[in-house]
């Protein structure tokens, strides 16, 4: 009994089908340098000083947010920084303001301490860092200053 010519033909058809596609590729394709990958935000957050040593005068802690937009630093994004609990206020006398960033793609503003007379005992202050983005979700970073009663 011989097997029909047609099946014959049908199943080599199969196996070439089958094995042609898989010789044709021979490298990986890799995405380009400039695709949705490469945009991507970031921020870093510092304060100098982070505890201050309050007294009759009341002191200052610089507060800085380096935003980058691909890994460089980023101009004239705009950055909200918010006292979310603590006393101290910024030097524009608000617990909330907005700043841009400079050429270099820092923000910067100025924690202003209460004097040791407005405190009762050593406390924190907690400001949120948040730059402005058009993603519906939160991106900040929280930064405590340490506030110590001075004799």
């Amino acid at each position: 009994m011989s097997i029909p010519r047609s099946v014959v033909i049908s199943a080599a058809l199969c196996l070439l089908l089958t094995i042609v596609p898989a010789c044709k590729r021979s490298a990986v394709e890799e995405p380009g340098p400039f695709g949705p990958a490469s945009l991507y935000l970031s921020f870093e957050v510092f304060v100098s000083p982070n505890v201050i040593l309050t007294s009759d005068v009341r002191q200052t802690a610089e507060v800085r947010a380096l935003v980058k937009l691909g890994g460089e630093p980023s101009a004239d994004q705009t950055v909200f920084f918010t006292i979310i609990s603590g006393p101290g206020e910024f030097d524009n006398y608000t617990r909330r303001t907005a700043v841009a960033t400079n050429a270099n793609g820092y923000a910067i503003v100025n924690y202003v301490s209460p004097t040791k007379s407005q405190i009762s005992g050593d406390q924190y202050a907690t400001i949120q860092v948040q730059p402005q983005t058009s993603s519906p979700y939160w991106t900040y970073k929280l930064v405590d200053i340490i506030l110590l009663k001075g004799e």
